[in-house]
């Protein structure tokens, strides 16, 4: 049966895939902007999500997204956001991820709790589509998955997918995302701000999430904290609390804007009438950090021997440089492995809050970094896309047209 299982959600992945690379293919968004985010409070209605011994999930999350959304709308002008709910509503994963991409959305959030048997667990977690490792990780996406079986049609709905079944799973293996790097980045920036805002950081987790699995654009799943620790379950209930989360949140989004846009909205200030916000005037300003939202552009394939121009050697001084990013990654990624051993000249060009960076070439041209991207591509590093530097230090590709 486990065979027959896996032959089924094969196909059904192969069907998948077919229509999600049509999505990517019709999208016409600037990829240097962002423009539309989507937030998603987890649960909801009939689903109540994990429970504390005073709270329910679905309220926290539906209170640290309206949250979030406020700052946003009223601090990021030019920025849309869209829920896939604002009251106590039940709706279908497959319908939150629907939501955003049928918005053309430039970044998908999705706000959860934590729960766990060891009340004494706590921190926060940032989650990307990928598969588990471990069975921990296995836990909280069958936790969160399980929402379908509240469904009235989940298994027309998801083909047959058993939350509970680990032989489901294999389809998370198969999906190759076209924005893991993406969302893996600015998952590392939200935990970073965490952080930075004194809570304590579990790091960034791959599972299979069904609520990720098909979106088209970055997206992550964020654990705000758990429900089941008691102390814990004050911050996440309490006004100050939420308010403290949706701002870390805010400030990881407001740099991934700065950074991919080249704009300099390090003065803003967060709208004073929200209560229980620690005052934006002390916090330190954190340094610039490349994170570019690149969606998969449909290339022409090209002659590698015929494209790879000689790259400088020299930098003079106030000459900007061009490079090409093939990942991104929380860890160090072995250059022994088939994928980055033949790629002489890759560099990691490590970021402020330590997220690894690999890069190749260094040109004076962009239009040999061009052509650079376009061998990569052909390479299998879907990903790939151009970062500019100006005397040594990595700055918005658009402040150097």
């Amino acid at each position: 049966m486990k065979k027959l299982s896996s032959i089924v959600l094969f196909i059904f992945t192969l069907l998948f895939d077919a229509s999600n690379s049509q999505l990517i293919a019709h999208k016409s968004k600037n990829p240097f902007s962002l423009k539309t985010i989507v937030i998603d409070a987890g649960h909801g209605g009939h689903d109540t999500g994990c429970l504390g011994a005073t709270d329910r999930e679905k309220n926290i999350t539906l209170d640290i997204a309206l949250k979030l959304g406020e700052m946003i709308e009223k601090n990021l002008p030019g920025v849309k956001v869209i829920y896939t709910r604002k009251t106590d509503v039940f709706i279908e994963l497959y319908d939150r991820a629907n939501i955003a991409n049928l918005n053309n959305a430039d970044l998908f959030i999705s706000i959860h709790c934590n729960a766990n048997k060891n009340t004494s667990a706590s921190g926060t977690e940032s989650w990307v589509i990928g598969l588990h490792k471990d069975e921990a990780n296995f836990e909280v996406a069958k936790r969160e998955n399980s929402s379908i079986l509240l469904e009235d049609n989940y298994t027309d709905n998801y083909s047959g997918f058993d939350p509970n079944a680990p032989e489901s799973y294999i389809i998370f293996s198969m999906n190759q995302r076209a924005y893991i790097d993406q969302s893996i980045a600015i998952a590392s920036n939200v935990e970073s701000e965490f952080e930075k805002d004194g809570r304590t950081s579990r790091g960034v987790k791959q599972s299979g999430f069904l609520v990720l699995w098909k979106t088209t654009m970055p997206a992550l799943l964020i654990e705000t904290g758990f429900l089941t620790n008691r102390a814990e379950e004050k911050v996440l209930a309490s006004e100050e609390g939420q308010n403290e989360i949706a701002h870390s949140i805010f400030d990881a989004v407001k740099d991934y804007k700065e950074t991919i846009e080249g704009s300099n909205t390090g003065n803003i200030s967060i709208d004073s009438n929200m209560d229980g916000l620690p005052d934006p005037t002390t916090s330190t300003e954190k340094k610039d950090e490349s994170l570019t939202i690149k969606p998969v552009l449909q290339t022409d394939t090209v002659e590698i021997k015929k494209i790879v121009p000689t790259p400088v050697k020299t930098k003079t001084t106030n000459s900007i440089i061009f490079k090409v990013q093939i990942a991104a990654s929380p860890q160090a990624i072995n250059k022994t492995e088939a994928k980055y051993s033949t790629i002489k000249d890759m560099v990691n060009d490590k970021s402020a809050n330590g997220l690894n960076r690999y890069v190749v070439g260094n040109y004076i041209k962009r239009t040999d970094a061009e052509l650079r991207m376009k061998t990569m591509k052909t390479k299998g590093f879907k990903d790939a896309f151009i970062v500019a530097y100006k005397n040594g230090k990595r700055v918005s590709l658009e402040s150097v047209k």
